[in-house]
């Protein structure tokens, strides 16, 4: 279902040139450095072809060449694009000495062997050029060698405005040679096309990650291997549908407009595609890593307008006509790269747009709780629940900055993304992660309180409001709400203290709650005799109403994981409508 999905795909994105999708033969190739060559074939200079980016710093230029075939720790020349060791014979760091002359001969080799086949005139500039150069010469450019870095470079002649293989005539015979493999070897049925086609032995790599490795391989003599068959005999993809799906992913992946298609949350690599363009493909990464919040200086006032469109409309659960065919399928794929050799796959979820505004409503709708500030989002990313559960770096002067991503749980990005876009329950490791957090730096914010509530209501289906809710009689609520209150009396009473109830008591009281409450409400009691008059009459109701809920047995001994959650709930919602604004008839009524 995947690779057949890629494959389809490939012929919408090669209709769209701004995903410079390259035809058979071809593949779009970063590019360092261009050889370029006097006519009579002697080097005229080594120039760089890097470019900047939108930081200002130098990175290769993106460039279509002849597809390379896969090399491994041997020896193998690429066709007129390749690295320095075999364009030029440099000898690379770490590398045994002569390694690069050696790689210099085998282009050598292989480019002069064409030279009568090709019969180009810039071909042969070229095979001039390899029979006067020697590696030996690589000195007199190590500084420049060193600038462009290890990436790839291709050949051009003084004086013309395109590479070498660019040239009509070599193009056609490199197409050529690349289809008439195929009259000579034996064909069998494709698993994705169903055709009889010739069978792919080594699949091509897929790129933007630490390393580029294939999707689809078995290795040699292992389990997977049966009927005799070995290695990719074992599950036959044709060429076409191997370059098809490949091209497509490396595009999404690894594309001039990767951007709009990728993001990375906690070591899982989401990739997204609609069958058509559409609007939802174009924001989805922004709505997801929360990238339009962080970068809307570089953003057009239209498009933040219309991500915002977009997100009102999942929280409204509402639908706008800029959106496009509700029923256009939808797909995502999460891949991860746990070793250089292999990928794994996290999750594969295809649906339509109707169905994704649906499940991502379903999810706004159990994050919604009444928000601390009013300048927090009401459409939290998934990076902000995931960063709540990191420990944050400290500056010089203690204070707390930014969340140490590195800490966050491993799989936990990817199996909260297939929750959202499946509906299925979120995962149990990020409620336990909150309350650890919260337990470690006893701070229950917007975003934590939300995410318990989340996972409260859709994996456990406890009904819990969006605010205070002054009838809710499960004792860890009530309790959350008590604790708020004895702080907030020490608060008025104290004002700023060093070590408050939260920073002292917080962790034992959500825990075991019998071991902790008889002891804070003796000391509530001298607190409260600090208050003034009316504010005294009410904080002192609004406690003898919260303990009137509490069973006549007395405080819990313990509370397990989930209630403590509703704790937290029951404590932020409290402090919450302390400072909330209250309605002043209503604030009389109370009093009276």
């Amino acid at each position: 279902m995947i690779l057949q999905s890629l494959s389809e795909l490939y012929d919408r994105l090669a209709a769209d040139p701004s995903y410079g999708i390259a035809p058979p033969g071809f593949s779009p190739q970063k590019i360092s450095f261009r050889v370029v060559l006097n006519t009579d074939g002697t080097l005229f200079e080594i120039e760089d072809a890097q470019i900047k980016n939108d930081r200002g710093k130098s990175e290769p230029s993106r460039m279509e060449v002849p597809a390379h075939e896969k090399r491994t720790s041997g020896i193998k020349a690429q066709f007129l694009c390749d690295k320095q060791e075999y364009l030029l014979g440099s000898q690379t760091e770490g590398k045994k000495d002569g390694a690069g002359s050696k790689c210099f001969e085998e282009f050598k080799r292989v480019h002069l062997s064409y030279e009568k086949e090709i019969d180009s005139a810039d071909y042969s500039i070229l095979c001039r050029f390899l029979e006067k150069w020697y590696p030996s010469n690589c000195e007199q450019f190590k500084d420049r060698l060193k600038e462009v870095g290890s990436n790839f470079g291709v050949i051009q002649i003084r004086g013309a405005k395109k590479c070498i293989h660019d040239d009509p005539k070599i193009k056609n015979w490199w197409i050529k040679i690349q289809s008439a493999s195929e009259i000579h070897e034996e064909k069998q049925q494709c698993l994705v096309s169903g055709e009889s086609t010739l069978i792919c032995g080594i699949h091509p790599d897929i790129k933007g990650f630490k390393s580029s490795i294939a999707l689809v391989g078995i290795q040699e003599k292992t389990s997977y291997e049966s009927y005799g068959k070995s290695k990719t005999e074992n599950c036959p993809i044709g060429e076409s549908v191997a370059f098809r799906y490949a091209t497509a992913l490396n595009a999404l992946l690894d594309g001039p407009l990767k951007g709009r298609h990728r993001i990375n949350i906690s070591g899982t690599t989401a990739v997204f595609w609609t069958e058509k363009p559409s609007m939802l493909e174009d924001c989805l990464a922004d709505i997801f890593s929360g990238a339009s919040q962080q970068q809307e200086d570089s953003q057009d006032q239209s498009r933040r307008d219309q991500i915002q469109r977009l997100l009102q409309a999942i929280r409204s659960g509402g639908h706008f006509s800029e959106l496009g065919e509700l029923d256009t399928p939808f797909y995502i794929l999460g891949l991860e790269q746990p070793n250089p050799g292999r990928f794994a796959i996290r999750f594969f979820h295809r649906s339509t747009i109707g169905e994704l505004l649906s499940k991502l409503h379903s999810h706004q709708m159990c994050l919604e709780i009444e928000r601390q500030y009013e300048n927090e989002t009401e459409s939290p990313t998934i990076w902000q629940i995931l960063d709540e559960t990191a420990p944050r770096h400290r500056d010089a002067s203690g204070k707390y900055g930014k969340p140490d991503r590195e800490k966050i749980p491993p799989l936990l990005g990817g199996a909260l993304t297939r929750a959202i876009i499946q509906g299925t329950p979120y995962p149990e490791g990020l409620f336990a992660a909150i309350i650890g957090r919260i337990r470690a730096d006893r701070t229950v914010n917007y975003l934590r309180a939300a995410t318990l509530k989340a996972i409260l209501t859709r994996n456990h289906h406890h009904t819990i409001t969006t605010m205070l809710d002054s009838q809710n009689t499960d004792p860890a609520y009530l309790l959350g709400r008590l604790f708020a209150a004895l702080e907030k009396t020490q608060e008025d009473a104290l004002g700023v203290v060093n070590a408050g109830l939260r920073d002292r008591f917080y962790g034992s009281a959500s825990a075991t709650p019998a071991a902790v409450f008889p002891k804070l409400l003796r000391t509530y009691q001298h607190h409260l005799s600090k208050l003034n008059g009316g504010a005294k009459i009410l904080r002192d109701k609004l406690v003898q109403e919260i303990l009137s809920g509490i069973s006549s047995e007395g405080f819990p001994k313990q509370f397990p994981l989930r209630e403590q959650g509703i704790f937290a709930i029951g404590y932020y919602h409290q402090r919450k409508d302390f400072f909330t604004k209250k309605d002043q008839t209503s604030v009389t009524e109370t009093q009276d």
